[in-house]
């Protein structure tokens, strides 16, 4: 009997963490741009839309979903997940072709496992496309831009 009082308690108290502070709830079918569990937090967490601190200038295939994203201004860091019903071989090329046309230098590009990886830099800063098979004809980049000091 004492353990279970003592789960429920601990139960609640988890809840209770779980639910403070502010959160966004939006309703519909549009998933939100930016989910903020702390307004002044310096790492934010979102959705839907490509994060405002990358580069406006950064190629977004026609047609893509924005999934899950980061903003850190702690490390200067930003990530994002590009998806497109396309395969692997074909998104890496739109970014091999697509970042040099947008006045980034294609620093590595690499095949790993059955996906590929691209470094990349700018004057604005440096970062990552990892691109991987999403299962079910579409494939996704993992894309991770930090600003240059």
């Amino acid at each position: 009997m004492l353990l279970r009082l003592l789960t429920l308690i601990v139960s609640l108290a988890l809840l209770g963490a779980a639910c403070s502070g502010s959160t966004t709830i939006t309703t519909g079918t549009e998933a939100p741009a930016t989910t903020t569990v702390d307004p002044a937090a310096r790492v934010i967490f979102g959705s839907g839309s490509v994060p405002e601190t990358m580069p406006t200038e950064f190629p977004i295939p026609d047609g893509a979903v924005i999934g899950s994203t980061l903003i850190d201004r702690n490390r200067d860091l930003t990530e994002m997940i590009v998806r497109v019903t396309s395969d692997v071989a074909a998104l890496t090329d739109f970014y091999a072709t697509n970042l040099p046309g947008r006045g980034f230098t294609v620093d590595f590009s690499e095949k790993e496992g059955a996906g590929w990886k691209l470094e990349f830099s700018s004057e604005a800063g440096a970062g990552t496309v990892a691109i991987s098979d999403g299962g079910r004809g579409v494939a996704q980049a993992v894309v991770t831009f930090t600003v240059a000091p």
